[in-house]
């Protein structure tokens, strides 16, 4: 049985994202949370989780925006005295749309959303992530670029200015084992990129999901 957070809001219907996949993605919110505690330099990855889950917080060391417009951000964090690193990218495009409930007053943002490698520390950083969810994948190196299809729950990310981004990434292959979920979530005025758990079912598939293969 799927072991859900506390305090998780749940609204009961359905959101096909982008196509490509026909499994359906159940819109499911992360509890809430505190307002971010800007940072200043890179901090202990661990140093905020919940009891029972493995949320990271990462230092925005650079950010950028590439010539298509895409938003590169890279983090950093230290683990066991590690550097970890690594840089996420937000696709150019975010189509904005109201879920098909609308006595639910939100305004959703369906895009992509992409795990670069940026060498050691992103090796570093799935070595840890393994470490950390018992998943035993043991990856030698992260892979160059891991893309998922990404739905932005809170905030808009084609406007991060206006406040942080909450956004849930979906990990879809054609092999329904390989399936995967969890948040990442991007405040560029706090400086704070955080990695945060879904569902303790879906560690093994993050870890698999930025692996090199």
């Amino acid at each position: 049985m799927i072991r859900f957070r506390r305090c998780r809001l749940f609204v009961g219907l359905i959101w096909f994202l982008l196509g490509g996949c026909d499994r359906p993605k159940q819109i499911v919110f992360p509890r809430k949370q505190a307002a971010s505690k800007p940072l200043t330099s890179a901090p202990e990855v661990t140093s905020e989780a919940d009891e029972g889950f493995h949320d990271l917080v990462f230092f925005i060391a650079e950010q950028k925006t590439e010539v298509a417009g895409a938003q590169v951000f890279h983090a950093s964090g230290t683990y066991k005295g590690r550097q970890l690193g690594f840089e996420v990218v937000l696709g150019p495009t975010w189509k904005g749309g109201s879920p098909p409930d609308k006595n639910i007053p939100i305004v959703l943002h369906t895009g992509m959303l992409t795990y670069r490698s940026t060498g050691a520390e992103s090796d570093a950083f799935v070595a840890a992530l393994d470490e950390l969810y018992g998943s035993k994948v043991s990856p030698t190196a992260m892979r160059s670029n891991a893309v998922f299809t990404a739905i932005s729950l809170e905030g808009d990310p084609a406007n991060l200015k206006a406040g942080a981004a909450r956004i849930k990434c979906f990990h879809e292959t054609d092999k329904p084992e390989e399936y995967a979920e969890f948040f990442t979530n991007v405040d560029v005025n706090a400086r704070r990129l955080e990695v945060r758990e879904k569902d303790e079912e879906y560690r093994r598939t993050v870890v698999r999901a930025l692996a090199a293969k």
